[in-house]
This record gives structure tokens, sequence and C-alpha cells, in this order.
């Protein structure tokens, strides 16, 4: 046997009995090592005070946010409908206004709360079918339609007339014509009619003078819910020629 066989002596043997022992156990080590670290860093981080902790301040969190979720939607809501509310007066407002332009009264200060829209005398046709050979009285009937001005309801109107002849003289004052029981709202018109004897009156001007109004009692006094109020016509008042 020559030199070089040293694997089959007895010191060779241990020797490499002995690496191999060195290299289980050094492996032996590294596993349970690594195992050890595994185990630590594979730990369930759940049960961990600090992961406890914030996981309950990210609940609040989301609380917090589903709190301000629902109670934005709530002021949306509340919003839209102030909106529509605020549309809807002001709609509403526009409708007053057309309706009062086209209904409404004039309440400028000084303004008349009754005029004159027009003046016409029906004829007396009983008197012109048998008066001339009975003797009977001759009357004018005048239909003189009114327009509420005013900015209120009007109930009753009594017209005071006179009947002024050519040379300015007045020949008959006092004679009236009325509508009763009527509710007259603001911008709408009525016919007033009266009886006046006619005393020769033919070319002689009827002209309006003033009226007296019952409008309603705001007063709160608890008695009647009308009061009466005068007024007197202008200069321009609307007249007519007796035929």
């Amino acid at each position: 046997m020559d030199g070089g066989e040293t694997s089959g002596k007895p010191g060779g043997r241990r020797k490499d009995i002995v690496r191999i022992a060195i290299a289980v156990i050094v492996a032996a080590v590294l596993v349970f090592a690594g195992a050890f670290a595994v185990g630590r860093f594979t730990e369930n981080p759940t049960k961990d005070q600090a992961y406890l902790d914030v996981e309950a301040k990210a609940a609040k969190v989301e609380e917090q946010v589903a709190s301000n979720r629902k109670k934005t939607e709530e002021l949306t809501t509340q919003r839209d409908d102030l909106r529509e509310q605020a549309a809807k007066a002001e709609k509403q407002i526009e409708d007053d206004k057309k309706a009062f332009s086209q209904y409404g009264g004039n309440t400028a200060v000084g303004a008349e709360p009754l005029t004159i829209e027009s003046i016409t005398l029906k004829p007396d046709t009983f008197y012109e079918e048998y008066g001339a050979q009975s003797g009977l009285t001759k009357y004018l009937y005048p239909q003189i339609t009114v327009r509420n001005t005013s900015g209120h309801v009007i109930y009753d109107i009594s017209l005071r007339m006179d009947i002024i002849g050519a040379d300015g003289k007045v020949l008959k004052n006092g004679a009236s014509a009325y509508v009763d029981y009527v509710v007259l709202y603001p911008g709408k018109t009525a016919v007033c009619e009266g009886m006046i004897q006619d005393e020769g009156f033919s070319g002689a001007t009827l002209k309006p003078t003033g009226y007296y109004m019952s409008i309603p009692n705001t007063s709160g006094d608890g008695g009647s819910d009308k009061t009466t109020d005068s007024h007197e016509f202008g200069k321009d008042v609307k007249t007519v020629v007796i035929p």
C-alpha cells in the first residue's frame, strides 16, 4: 500500500468524522436560529398593544368619517330644500308683482282709490212710450262704471253728482248713483246706477263730484267689519252731456 492512501489510516478517519460532526452541529444551529427568527418575526401582530391602539384610532376615524358623511348629506339636503324654497318664494313674489300690476291698486301718495271709467245714460223708455200722453215724470238713469284703484277691497260705493248748466251754474246737486253689497277687489270694476228726475236738463253736464265707499275695518276694535270714507274727485273726472 502506497503513501497516498492516508484515508485508510485511523487518524484520517477520525478527522473526517469530526468534520462531519461539526458540519451537522453548525447546520443544526443555523436551522434553530432561523426557526427562532421566523418565530419571532411571524408572531401575530394583532395581539400587540401598539397595533390595538392604532386599530382603535382607525376605527374612531372611520366612525367620524361616516358621521361627517351623513352630516354632509343632511346639510346638502337642507341646502337644496332652502334653495327650492327660495326659488318658490322668488317666483311667488314675481307672480304677486304681475298680479298687482294687472289687478292691484295705485298706492301712490295722493292717488285716487276710485276712478271713473265711463258714464252712460239709459233712456227712460217708459216715459218715451207713455209719458207724453199721461203726464208722467221723466227720469235720467245714469250708469257709471268705476274701477277700484286702491290697494284694498271695497264693499259699497255711493257717488255724488252735480248737474251743471251750459253757463256753469249748478242746476242740481246731491244726485247719486250707487252699488251695494259687492266685494270689489283692486283693479276690478263695478257699475253704479242711479235715478235722477229730469227737470229739463237736456244739454247740461252730469259731473261726478265725490263718493262714499266702505272698506274693511282693520282697527280690531270688535265693531263693524267695515268703515266708510268720503272722497272727492279731481277736476279731470269724466263727465257726460245729457241728451
